[in-house]
């Protein structure tokens, strides 16, 4: 297998791809060019971004290319899957928690203040992204943050570019795209990270086609003056969440799916979290309590490496 890893999108990316190497090596670098142009229209942290621009337009109907309005329209539809639990119009949320600025420059100075009064954010309704004019509506002055769908989607579209040339994987930053079996026919294997710090893995599944996505409270983490700030965002108080799980890990039929259920149920907690994914037995979840306690949906056991995986 030939690998490729870069960072962009803020992650690191890693790349494999069965194929012989003349015909691997080309499609992963094109690929990391890929990476850099989603990040130019993607990235709210870029001034000279695609999504920057729409954030900075008064006007209330906006054209967009394909990919930003493909995206905003997946980000719509997660808003509308979960009860408006992900959903993009968490920006302002983001900033008053002191997440205004690249992660890095997040952590490496406090915020001014430690206190958010709860404001729930708008109502994700008030967005409409028309596809087929490649457009989006909003009040004026709404500004909008991908953060909750973007890896998502970058990893399912990833895949699809390279997939024809052999059996592939596409890692952004935890969220996992897989083409299918490996030439061989076996399964990938997939670590799932401890959240509370252990060195081995805290569970190994096996995907043969698929997404894998992990969203958690315990890797963002910022101080804001005396308070501890995490980048899930509950949109019904506008603050982080107040929640007892520590991480969540969602196996779903692409990665898009997977990451977005992963952050609903981070944001519910672990009994209504655990209780929302077993409302979708498309999803398999494996949730980590801060106390320490795993909990994992009854779909989740054709994927476990000791329950009967291959």
């Amino acid at each position: 297998m030939v690998t490729h890893t870069f960072r962009a999108m803020g992650s690191q990316i890693l790349i494999g791809l069965e194929a012989p190497d003349a015909i691997a090596r080309p499609a992963l670098v094109a690929l990391q060019e890929s990476f850099a142009t989603w990040e130019t229209i993607l990235s709210r942290f870029r001034p000279d971004s695609e999504l920057s621009h729409l954030n900075h337009t008064e006007r209330e109907w906006l054209a967009l290319s394909p990919t930003l309005a493909e995206v905003l329209a997946l980000a719509v539809r997660a808003a509308e899957t979960t009860g408006g639990l992900v959903t993009p119009l968490v920006l302002e949320a983001l900033e008053r928690a002191g997440y205004d600025r690249d992660f890095a420059a997040v952590t490496a100075e406090e915020g001014s203040t430690a206190t958010l009064p709860a404001q729930p954010v708008a109502d994700w309704r008030c967005i409409g992204v028309d596809l087929a004019r490649s457009s989006i509506s909003r009040p004026p002055g709404m500004r909008l943050d991908l953060g909750g769908v973007a890896k998502g989607w970058a990893a399912d579209r990833a895949l699809g570019l390279i997939a024809h040339h052999g059996p592939a994987l596409v890692d952004v930053g935890g969220d996992i795209a897989i083409s299918g079996p490996r030439r061989d026919g076996t399964a990938w294997p997939i670590g799932v990270q401890d959240p509370r710090g252990g060195a081995q893995p805290l569970a190994l599944l096996v995907i043969a086609s698929g997404g894998v996505a992990t969203s958690g409270c315990d890797y963002r983490r910022w101080r804001q003056g005396t308070a501890e700030r995490h980048h899930i965002i509950d949109p019904r108080t506008g603050m982080p969440a107040e929640t007892d799980l520590l991480s969540v890990t969602v196996v779903a039929a692409r990665v898009a799916d997977a990451e977005i259920a992963t952050k609903a149920a981070l944001i519910l907690g672990s009994d209504a979290g655990l209780a929302w994914l077993n409302a979708r037995p498309w999803l398999a979840g494996l949730l980590v309590r801060a106390d320490g306690a795993v909990l994992r949906t009854p779909t989740l056991e054709p994927f476990l490496w000791n329950d009967g995986g291959t």
